[in-house]
């Protein structure tokens, strides 16, 4: 076993990070990727004829060392991203990125699963239904890649991949001190009227620990509209609030470029890269890896999304304006929303706030009557950073501890190292191949109660945990033979399709309501605001992405006058409703190509989400229906993760093709029930 910057294992080879030295990051990362390139090579020279065994296995193992210690410090940098660790990232990221090249464009490589997908369709050589899959997928994501690019081309390639992965580093660096330069001092405790004792007592305590000697400090999250806007009664403060949140962007890095202009280069780069590749744009060039058909597709299908929200925001706004009794300004609209619901108790949902110890009994006690397992807490296992908790996963009933499905482990408050938003990391999946299980991360940043007092989650909140725990429940689940195909290993416009479908388990816990006693409308209150706020952050991305080099070189010399053209075309430049991220602060498709040209993911995911949650609440009442849908969806959805198309997956747990109009009654009502 190669060297690891941690010094001890625990149940399902979770790495006890408190052991780590975080100096051995960058020898252990070293050493990894040449045992890896070795192995890469003795596929590519063997003489043997191509099988599975010499060929596909052996490729898939030969990172393993490589893909657990890359694992690893993403986990932990992404919670605890300490300076040590951004300084690693970012000299580490062009070296990866160069090595990834170097397996993906491999000529050697890349000839090897071509001799092998020859002989097992003539007959050659067997292979299982996955073992075809995941050769067909090799081959395609090395061509799109640029595997049959001649040599100079293939140079040209790399150096850009490499420019690529040292701006994105920048762009996720500047974006986390911006985070922390942009955290709000108030002075006056007056000023947060509205806000719990809990809340308030976070403040005061964050303040403390960055180093005031009085104030309250609201540290901001990711999005354009932060939380404690809906519950802030003096307009003043959510104004601040407001102003501090959209303004990042424009801190000037020590290079002199904001994150604005960083994301601008970045998406330069990728049209240039395109090019290369012969697409017409990067959109292009991403799109056969994912599940939509084509651009016209996704287009199609966010208008039409476009078009219900608008209406609904039009409503929703008149709506406020007549509770409040006044017009209001971008920073009042979540206020509104949330005075509007509490006045007219719309929506039947659970209180707005609870504890964290019930809304963990919910989550856990949704997943057993479901999918039929049994999550226990592992007290004994450290936090992988601190403050983080583990849990044991068993399908069934409790057995001995390290014999369940693997380990989940919740990291739940804030800090000012941590990455913002929300996020599921893995630091191992489940593979036959490897024999190994899944270790997974479900990360929140919630405010962190003061001493002695509980930890109490709002309604927004609530929804995330069980959003984070359907992607954890994917891994959990997940049953492969390779682990690059485990669980979320989906099509990025996929992998959101199952945490969304999660959302649907709160309404297990809603207070019965009378039938006919809430409207419809109300049923779907703030609904409009909600999408159009995370359209218009889409239509940015694609924006983006669908550029030509010199369109995009262009679009650089101004990059918001760029954003603020597409979002009038899309008649989404609404003044109340700012985009939930701007490509200042758009950290899934710029501080990484995770979500590049695929943030409608989340839309695009949603009708697979919708379709599928109106499916499950035809049997939310009945526990014995409830836990057989369960059965099927987890069998064949959940636990197929990547092993197949996951349309065809969603065919065998649905038993009929996906259809966007649930998702289209949640805008517009009147959108009549589908008779298929």
């Amino acid at each position: 076993m190669a060297e690891t910057p941690w010094t001890n294992t625990l149940d399902y080879d979770y790495p006890d990070m408190t052991t780590v030295d975080d100096a051995a990051w960058a020898p252990a990362r070293e050493a990894a990727i040449e045992v890896q390139r070795g192995r890469v090579e003795t596929i590519a020279a063997d003489a043997a004829p191509a099988s599975v065994a010499n060929v596909l296995h052996a490729y898939a193992l030969s990172g393993q060392e490589l893909d657990r210690l890359q694992r690893a410090f993403g986990a932990v940098t992404a919670a605890d991203g300490t300076e040590p660790r951004q300084r690693e990232r970012a000299a580490a990221a062009p070296e990866i990125a160069a090595h990834h090249d170097w397996i993906t464009l491999h000529p050697g490589l890349f000839e090897r699963f071509g001799q092998l997908q020859h002989r097992i369709r003539t007959g050659q050589e067997s292979a299982t239904d996955e073992q075809r899959w995941f050769l067909d997928q090799l081959i395609l994501k090395s061509t799109v890649a640029g595997a049959g690019l001649c040599g100079a081309d293939q140079e040209q390639l790399k150096s850009i991949n490499r420019q690529l992965a040292q701006e994105e580093a920048s762009y996720s660096h500047l974006q986390v001190h911006e985070a922390q330069q942009s955290a709000l001092l108030i002075e006056s405790i007056d000023e947060l009227t509205g806000l719990s004792e809990s809340q308030i007592s976070s403040a005061r305590a964050a303040a403390q620990e960055a180093g005031y000697a009085s104030g309250y400090l609201l540290r901001l999250t990711m999005p354009a509209q932060q939380p404690v806007m809906s519950s802030l009664k003096r307009r003043e403060t959510r104004r601040k609030v407001h102003s501090a949140s959209v303004k990042r962007g424009s801190l000037v890095g020590e290079d002199g470029r904001t994150t604005r202009e960083i994301g601008a280069r970045i998406a330069v780069l990728r049209a240039h890269k395109a090019r290369l590749l012969g697409y017409e744009n990067f959109f292009e060039s991403v799109l056969p890896l994912r599940t939509a058909p084509s651009r016209e597709a996704v287009e199609t299908m966010l208008r039409r999304i476009a078009a219900g929200a608008v209406t609904r925001v039009g409503k929703e706004v008149q709506r406020i304006t007549e509770h409040l009794g006044y017009a209001p300004e971008p920073w009042d609209l979540t206020y509104g929303i949330e005075q509007v619901r509490s006045a007219q108790s719309v929506s039947g949902a659970p209180s707005r706030t609870i504890s964290l110890d019930e809304a963990l009994e919910r989550l856990f006690d949704a997943a057993h009557r479901t999918y039929g397992i049994t999550v226990v807490e592992r007290e004994d296992l450290p936090g992988y950073v601190p403050g983080a908790r583990s849990f044991e996963v068993f399908d069934g009933e409790i057995s001995t501890p390290g014999t369940g499905l693997g380990l989940f482990l919740l990291d739940l408050y804030t800090r000012s190292t941590k990455s913002g938003g929300a996020w599921m990391n893995g630091f191992s999946v489940p593979s036959t191949l490897l024999g190994s299980q899944a270790v997974v991360t479900n990360n929140l940043n919630v405010a962190p109660p003061s001493e002695g007092q509980p930890t109490v989650l709002t309604k927004s909140e609530q929804r995330t945990l069980f959003h984070e725990f359907g992607h954890a429940l994917h891994a959990l689940l997940a049953e492969a033979e390779f682990p690059q195909l485990s669980g979320t290993a989906v099509p990025r416009d996929n992998v959101e399709f199952p945490s969304q479908v999660n959302e649907v388990f709160r309404e297990l816990y809603r207070r019965p309501t009378p039938p006919g006693t809430v409207p419809a409308e109300d049923q779907l209150w703030g609904k409009g605001y909600s999408t159009a706020e995370h359209l218009a952050a889409v239509v940015i991305d694609l924006a983006w992405h669908t550029l030509s080099p010199e369109q995009a070189e262009d679009a650089a010399q101004d990059p918001q006058d760029f954003e603020d053209r597409v979002l009038a075309d899309w008649d989404l430049d609404l003044p109340l409703v700012p985009p939930r991220y701007h490509g200042g602060g758009f950290k899934h498709i710029f501080a990484s190509a995770g979500y590049a040209a695929g943030y409608y993911s989340y839309l695009w995911a949603e009708v697979l989400a919708e379709d599928a949650s109106e499916w499950f609440r035809e049997v939310l009442t009945d526990d014995d229906a409830l836990a057989q849908r369960g059965a099927l969806f987890r069998r064949e959805l959940l636990a197929r993760g990547n092993t197949r198309d996951p349309l065809d997956s969603f065919r065998a747990a649905l038993g009929r093709d996906p259809s966007p109009e649930p998702l289209l009654r949640t805008l517009v009502p009147e959108v009549p029930a589908s008779t298929g």
